[in-house]
């Protein structure tokens, strides 16, 4: 965090944020591209964490899908009445 108010420490802060947030992404991106070329070598004994972090994915994903606009609830009653 920053303390000092003076600009130039401001951008020297900015900068190295940037720098330490990019230097992560490319560490994640190395790391994973490391565990996907060690899945195609030896696929039998790596299936159980494949299926996990699949399993994971697919929850994220479910979890962000969300409706943008609720449905009233007099609708909803009469469109099952109907049924």
């Amino acid at each position: 965090m920053l303390n000092s108010k003076k600009l130039e420490d401001n951008l020297e802060y900015k900068r190295n944020t940037t720098l330490a947030k990019r230097e992560v992404r490319r560490r994640q991106r190395l790391s994973w591209e490391k565990f996907v070329n060690n899945l195609e070598h030896d696929t039998y004994r790596t299936q159980s964490k494949v299926y996990k972090i699949l399993k994971q994915i697919s929850k994220n994903v479910k979890e962000t899908a969300r409706i943008q606009e609720s449905i009233d609830g007099n609708v909803f009653f009469q469109y099952y009445e109907k049924l």
